[in-house]
């Protein structure tokens, strides 16, 4: 099993490389999975496109259905593309956006949480003035 993802960083090839070496800025989990990488300038003068290629080890997690994967926590290509995201604006902007609704990021622990919406009761009802 192998799969990709690519990006593209507004910036010049020798500042992304030497961004991508800086374990500060470096992709953790990207790293953790062992991937080849390859800088590629982009075409018309648009900055370094950044291709991770992985290589699935063949474990047993991989061969569970993708929803089972999740749940787990196996290596999921979702989690590489969030990382490169990430890697792309700490490099262009200095900060990684983070939404005001969920400040700490994305967890499973939380959407495992989460609910369908209900009606709300007569006295939520009448606080709202409804």
């Amino acid at each position: 099993m192998s799969t990709h993802a690519a990006v593209t960083v507004n910036r010049p090839q020798d500042e992304v490389r030497g961004r991508w070496n800086d374990p500060e800025y470096r992709p953790r989990y990207v790293m953790d999975l062992n991937p080849t990488i390859s800088f590629v300038d982009a075409p018309g003068d648009r900055g370094t496109e950044i291709h991770v290629e992985l290589s699935g080890p063949g474990d047993a997690a991989s061969k569970l259905p993708s929803p089972f994967q999740k749940l787990i926590g196996a290596p999921t290509m979702a989690k590489v593309k969030d990382e490169l995201r990430r890697f792309k604006a700490r490099v262009e902007t200095g900060e990684v956006p983070r939404s005001d609704s969920t400040p700490e990021g994305e967890s499973a622990e939380r959407k495992l949480k989460q609910r369908p919406a209900q009606p709300l009761p007569e006295s939520e009802l009448a606080k709202a003035g409804a």
